[in-house]
């Protein structure tokens, strides 16, 4: 037999036999596009980028979020099959810090593209913060795009409620605004730090906030992100995609300038007013030369948050700062809005502004004679504001009011005429309304009775429009507000005049940097015209600032009816419904207008749109409408790049724009600087990517800040003690409401698991023998005013053995109760220091009030943090050595588990109720439990029956009660 030859007997024996099984059938779904609707290119690159990888998007103002945005998350909830159920599955994606205007665009946006896609699942839910945990529990399993409140989702991923595994991606809004001590930066620690998988994508369109040193690798550290896409008007795919004289732009001429001249009035108003604010800066730079900074320069004037960003550099010593300086930061915000009305409001609504800010400035001064008025108004210029206002508006000629009218007002009725003539005679392609748009509904407003009310007029060979029926509208309000007013400020000048009589002039105290080339102030009894003192009584003086009286005349003119022709060139116009409402509500509230509204039908062509700018629906308006014409009556430069956005896409029919604004004036600065600030703000960010390091991150790795062993461990067990390792977990049970503040995401982030419930008592529980109940400066007060917080403390101290008080400070304010007092502060007329003079009533109040609390409560330990870090560092001491506090032992404390709620949580009461009825006899802490369950509210238990109370209380306690609320009094 051959080695190689086996029997077929053999060779059965040694068979290895082998079992065959049928795999399992993994469904195959068929592919399906993703339509999304992305027109420009530079759109389309933006998308391809953000959906490979993970990134910080930062895209200059008005490129379109929403159309962006809409797309990709469009895109990333697309279903997928789950490798381990073999099911269809949509993926849970939490949207974050997306304001509720933005939801609502974004709404609009998504259903579009279901619309086109004729699909109806990827839909975006908003989820409010009242909403129940099963439901919200509901909602995540099912997946979909869920829009939330970060303080929501961090407590249902601390409760797990939702896992941090089923969660497939983070999209958070406006990443320029998340700070570390944020619930969004809680929740990205939380999702990240127990899944690796998910997707983080974050963007913001307001490059200028990423400021200070090295913005970029801060904010990308801060979201855990490790790539940046920067997107700037000035990048060349967008450049290309605007470039619309290479897709047959038949105009050439879409966008046509109108620079407009100050009048020589408004020239004089915004050079004083800029002359003062110069005066400001120098002053509080002398008074704060340790606080001064490089920004407090007059180049800055016209950022959007100058005067927020002076006061928040001040503000860790604000209550060392002089009171001076505290005026002049006043003043300077009172001066930046005048430079803003001086271009929005017309000449009587500007006077009345500048008379209501002088006549606040002297009611001040009247309440005390330790006190002056405002820094600003003893200047040379501050003459000069109030009398060019009033020369504006009522000056006179021939008798007559001139009413000085903007100068924007004549060139919108020119050009609005010339846009309705040139649609009459010409046939053009686009026969849209023409559109206004304007800076706030206030100067909507203006324009659309300014238009409704415009008349022609020839003025030799010029054709002007004439506003005058208007100023005569806003003349009657400003009598009306005269006749209010006058008699207060008439009493103030008589109360003044009374107290100068009493003092003497050279009481005066003014800063050097408030008289005229630094000169000495006069001490004479009497002085010249050019003497500060005599410019003080210069201002005092009825004559200026006293309202004007008006003509007698002139009010019985207009007082008359004023029928309007219905066959006269008033333009028409359409006002949205809200405005509509507006209108109709100040016609029945001011009877301003003496005329009936006739509604009519407008040709589409006809209209006349005013709308105010909406960053956030800007692009809606302009897709919804299709204006023919686009007017900017003020700048806006999100809209004009929206106009850019628009005119791109249409560009076989695009819409002729007009840009409207003042020539060598404030508003054209302010543009001016916002293009300039925005580029330098891309160009730094620029910069700083190209030097960016590479990230890269382990599963050991971990963002929490590393625990000190000194603080943690207890190698004495002496006495019973627990010995505690490095690896134990240390617990602090954290009430859910307590979540708006920043405490809880510190704990978590120096190694402290971190327990959320709905507490009865306390809102931090350290040990099963230590209680703290958190308070800020603001919610101090307010629990003080209600006797609150002696209610807590003896709820606290009936049930812990260590209640603590916390009273913390924020971290960006001063460290002192002084400014948050309410602190006033007079000025000395004689040689004493003005500190002599400083009244504490309030401070001394909250004080008194803590040594109350601590007179009813000499055990109570009280804690003064700084800051929520430092409030953090302080629990992980309190925690050293103790044990880890017990969740179900936690709940039990204060509640009454025979009360059932509908979700399971402990039942919330009515302190104040509760403390109420403990005042009627019969009824007391011990029973007072019984009496709530089956009695709603205090009406229903004072209409209760005798026999009823006895049911419920017992006999006496009863008796007690019923006839404590049924006693007649004679």
């Amino acid at each position: 037999m051959s080695l190689f030859v086996h029997d077929d007997e053999e060779n059965d024996k040694s068979t290895i036999p082998l079992n065959f099984s049928e795999p399992d059938i993994v469904p195959v779904y068929p592919e399906k596009a993703i339509n999304c609707i992305l027109p420009l290119k530079y759109q389309q690159e933006i998308v391809e980028d953000t959906l490979t990888k993970d990134g910080l998007l930062i895209m200059g103002c008005g490129l379109g979020w929403d159309i962006i945005t809409a797309n990709l998350l469009y895109a990333l909830s697309t279903p997928f099959v789950d490798s381990r159920t073999k099911k269809k599955k949509r993926g849970l994606i939490f949207v974050l810090n997306a304001q509720d205007d933005e939801l609502i665009r974004l709404q609009e946006e998504m259903n579009d593209l279901n619309w086109e896609d004729e699909s109806q699942h990827e839909r975006l839910v908003i989820i409010n913060g009242d909403s129940q945990p099963l439901r919200r529990k509901k909602l995540y399993a099912e997946g979909g795009v869920i829009a939330i409140s970060s303080r929501v989702l961090v407590v249902d991923l601390l409760s797990l409620i939702v896992s941090a595994n089923d969660i497939t991606g983070l999209f958070v809004f406006h990443a320029e605004r998340i700070k570390e001590t944020s619930n969004d930066a809680f929740i990205i620690n939380l999702y990240r730090d127990n899944n690796n998988w998910g997707f983080i994508k974050a963007f913001s369109d307001d490059p200028e906030s990423f400021s200070g040193f090295t913005p970029l690798a801060t904010k990308l550290k801060l979201l855990r992100l490790s790539n940046v896409f920067l997107w700037p008007r000035f990048h060349v795919t967008i450049s290309q995609s605007f470039n619309i004289k290479n897709k047959k732009d038949i105009s050439r001429k879409s966008v046509t300038e109108i620079s407009v001249k100050l009048t020589h009035n408004m020239n004089k108003i915004q050079s004083a007013i800029l002359t003062c604010i110069q005066s400001c800066l120098g002053e509080l730079k002398r008074h704060n030369p340790t606080l001064a900074t490089e920004y407090w320069d007059i180049e800055n004037v016209h950022d959007r948050d100058f005067v927020g960003r002076i006061r928040g550099s001040m503000n860790s010593s604000w209550h060392r700062v002089s009171v001076t300086s505290k005026n002049i930061v006043s003043d300077l915000s009172t001066l930046t809005n005048m430079l803003v009305g001086l271009i929005n409001l017309d000449c009587i609504g500007f006077y009345q502004n500048v008379q209501r800010i002088v006549s606040e400035s002297q009611k001040v001064q009247a309440g005390s004679k330790y006190r002056s008025q405002s820094p600003w108004l003893n200047l040379d210029e501050a003459v000069t504001v109030i009398s060019c206002a009033k020369e504006r508006a009522f000056g006179k000629r021939d008798g007559n009011y001139m009413f000085e009218e903007l100068p924007k007002w004549n060139e919108l009725g020119k050009l609005v005429h010339n846009i309705l003539q040139e649609k009459r005679t010409s046939n053009l392609k686009n026969q849209g309304p023409i559109l206004v748009v304007c800076s706030s509904k206030w100067v909507a407003r203006d324009l659309t009775r300014l238009l409704e009310t415009m008349q022609e007029e020839k003025i030799g060979d010029k054709r002007v429009f004439s506003c005058r029926r208007f100023m005569k509208d806003q003349l009657r309000e400003y009598a009306h507000w005269r006749k209010e007013i006058n008699p207060v400020v008439r009493r103030i000048w008589e109360e003044m005049e009374a107290e100068e009589q009493k003092e003497d002039e050279s009481d005066i105290v003014i800063t050097k940097t408030f008289t005229r080339n630094g000169q000495p102030v006069s001490k004479r009894r009497r002085t010249r015209g050019g003497s500060v003192a005599a410019r003080v009584n210069q201002l005092r003086a009825p004559e200026n600032f006293e309202a004007v009286d008006i003509d007698q005349e002139m009010l019985l003119e207009l007082n008359e009816d004023e029928p309007i022709d219905q066959e006269s060139d008033s333009l028409e116009f359409e006002k949205t419904q809200e405005e509509n409402q507006e209108v109709l509500d100040l016609i029945n509230e001011t009877e301003q207008f003496q005329h009936d509204f006739d509604f009519v039908h407008i040709d589409k062509e006809e209209q006349i749109i005013v709308q105010a700018y909406n960053d956030k629906f800007n692009a809606s308006i302009l897709q919804e409408l299709h204006p023919s014409h686009i007017i900017m009556y003020e700048q806006n430069l999100p809209f004009i790049r929206r106009v850019e956005v628009y005119q791109a896409i249409n560009y076989e029919n695009p819409a002729h724009a007009y840009f409207m604004y003042y020539g060598d004036s404030v508003e054209e600065q302010k543009y001016l600087l916002r293009v300039k600030r925005e580029k330098e703000a891309f160009t730094k960010l620029i910069k700083e990517k190209a030097t960016l390091g590479k990230h890269f991150e382990t599963k050991d790795d971990n963002a929490k800040f590393q625990i000190n062993r000194n603080n943690i461990v207890n190698t004495r067990i002496a006495g019973g003690s627990k010995f505690k390792t490095e690896t134990d977990e240390s617990n602090v049970i954290v009430d859910a409401r307590e979540f708006g503040s920043s405490t809880p995401n510190l704990l978590y982030r120096i190694g402290i698991n971190v327990i959320p419930c709905m507490l009865t008592i306390g809102d931090y529980i350290l040990s099963p023998k230590m209680c703290v109940e958190r308070k800020s400066i603001s919610d101090l007060v307010q629990s003080f005013s209600s006797g609150r917080l002696f209610q807590q403390c003896k709820q606290m101290f009936r049930h812990y053995e260590l209640p603590v008080l916390l009273i913390e400070f924020d971290g960006t304010q001063s460290f002192s109760l002084q400014p948050f007092s309410a602190v006033k502060y007079v000025r000395s007329t004689r040689d004493e220091p003005v500190e002599s003079e400083i009244e504490l009533n309030e401070q001394s109040n909250i004080q008194s009030k803590i040594l109350s609390l601590l007179y009813a409560f000499p055990k109570l330990k009280i804690i003064w943090s700084s800051s929520p870090y430092e409030t953090a560092q302080i629990f992980l001491e309190l925690k050293a050595n103790q044990e880890e506090p017990d969740v179900g032992t936690a709940l039990d404390k204060g509640a009454n588990r025979t009360i059932e709620t509908g979700d399971g949580n402990p039942p919330m009461y009515n302190d104040d109720a509760i403390d109420f009825i403990q005042n009627i006899p019969g009824i007391n802490a011990v029973n007072y439990h019984i009496l709530i369950q089956q009695v709603k509210n205090i009406e229903e238990l004072v209409s209760l029956s005798k026999d009823k109370f006895i049911s419920i209380l017992g006999d006496e306690n009863g008796k007690k009660a019923y006839n404590f609320l049924n006693r007649k009094i004679k």
